[in-house]
């Protein structure tokens, strides 16, 4: 009696309770297929560079298809379901015909996206450019007196176990560039990235990282967007970026999240006042004093274009060398453009690591039209070495497995025989 009211079939209670694996198996698979296709649409609809609104709709309506289209039809023919499970051996129901096309089409998903899913793990491997990794973990709240965070709801998710939001680690990184470069050898980069100045974490949290940043003595200093989101926070630029300083300069452009600020150009503006310079407005050119040609060029598309792409034969310094290319980016899906302009060194961020590492799996949502390709990490694309960082924070305050960063990059010229 309290089996048959659990919905398991009559036919069933007067044979074996064990069901058949073959239609739980299908079914099995049919979520992750599902799972998988709207995880596909979720993290490329933050690469289009759409309007704000309507991408966090379509985000909303990613999320709401991917249980809502399920349950719907199995809730429509459950009987037919209930049936299916228990007592068939099929891998299809039987006269339920929405839910095995949903089932097929789930499966279809699995079966085209699982050899291109093993491959972006694959890519996630550490290349042979990447010669040394040393990293300093910080714990900033405790560091500056027990609280980073700045409002309530902010401070109740930094305080679910594992969450690293109020967290950094410091990162030196020894790359080899693509091609010998004797002059670059020992050159020493500075990444910043998604600073998201949101009013959820403190200022005093912002002038830790930069005190942790400045003492990495970086020949450079790259920031690759997303450095501010509300009107409110302008006021931060001066006392926290306005520390920053390099001999060779600090180079900035915006990301999707500046765009949110009335007027870019103000933004622009203000940062320019504490002696950077705009790489989304112009590309520029420095000379070492080795003698080597600098050369910064930025990509704030898809959000905005500022800066017209050059033909490679149009940027200044291209005596190949003694001219050190270097590309600065928001979003890691620039990367081809930075190979048309065969850049030695591409700089981004955006994609936050994935924020939430799986055991295994690794990140799995990246807004990036590669999806968590490149998360974070160091990638060669011959002939451009690209370099992701996870940034500083974000406008989600939730990190797993996947601590905010800032890096140092030391370049090192490939040994010739």
């Amino acid at each position: 009696m309290v089996l048959s009211q659990l919905g398991i079939p009559s036919s069933r209670l007067s044979g074996s309770l064990m069901p058949s694996a073959f239609p739980w198996f299908t079914l099995l698979a049919a979520c992750v297929g599902n799972c998988g296709f709207w995880l596909y649409c979720f993290n490329r609809v933050n690469a289009t560079g759409l309007p704000r609104k309507m991408t966090k709709s379509l985000e909303k309506l990613a999320i709401l298809a991917c249980f809502a289209i399920p349950l719907s039809v199995m809730t429509a023919y459950w009987p037919a379901c209930q049936t299916w499970l228990w007592d068939s051996g099929s891998w299809l129901p039987t006269g339920a015909w929405p839910v095995s096309g949903w089932i097929l089409l789930s499966l279809a998903s699995l079966i085209l996206q699982t050899p291109r899913w093993i491959g972006t793990r694959w890519g996630l491997r550490a290349p042979r450019q990447l010669l040394q990794l040393t990293a300093q973990p910080y714990n900033v709240a405790q560091e500056i007196g027990g609280c980073s965070t700045a409002d309530s709801q902010t401070g109740l998710l930094a305080r679910i176990p594992g969450n690293q939001i109020t967290q950094l680690e410091v990162n030196r990184k020894e790359l080899e560039l693509p091609r010998p470069l004797a002059l670059a050898d020992g050159i020493k980069i500075g990444h910043l990235s998604d600073l998201h100045f949101t009013g959820q974490l403190k200022i005093e949290h912002y002038h830790f990282v930069i005190d942790r940043f400045l003492e990495l003595e970086p020949d450079l200093i790259a920031i690759t967007g997303d450095i501010i989101d509300y009107q409110k926070c302008l006021p931060w630029l001066a006392p926290v970026l306005g520390r920053l300083r390099a001999p060779l300069g600090c180079y900035f452009i915006f990301g999707n999240h500046d765009c949110r600020l009335k007027d870019v150009d103000q933004l622009a503006h203000l940062l320019k006042g504490l002696g950077h310079r705009d790489a989304g407005e112009q590309s520029h050119c420095t000379q070492t004093p080795s003698g080597l040609n600098l050369q910064i060029v930025g990509n704030e598309r898809p959000w905005l274009n500022r800066l017209a792409e050059p033909p490679p034969s149009a940027l200044p310094c291209t005596s190949p060398d003694i001219t050190l290319r270097l590309g600065l980016s928001h979003s890691p899906d620039q990367i081809e453009w930075a190979r048309r302009l065969e850049l030695d060194v591409m700089l981004a961020g955006h994609t936050h690591g994935g924020q939430v590492r799986f055991p295994l799996l690794g990140p799995i949502v990246a807004p990036s039209h590669y999806g968590s390709r490149f998360a974070s990490g160091v990638f060669y694309m011959p002939p451009t070495l690209m370099h992701v960082s996870r940034g500083v924070a974000g406008t989600h305050p939730i990190r797993w497995r996947c601590l905010p960063e800032v890096s140092l990059l030391t370049l090192r010229s490939p040994k010739t025989s």
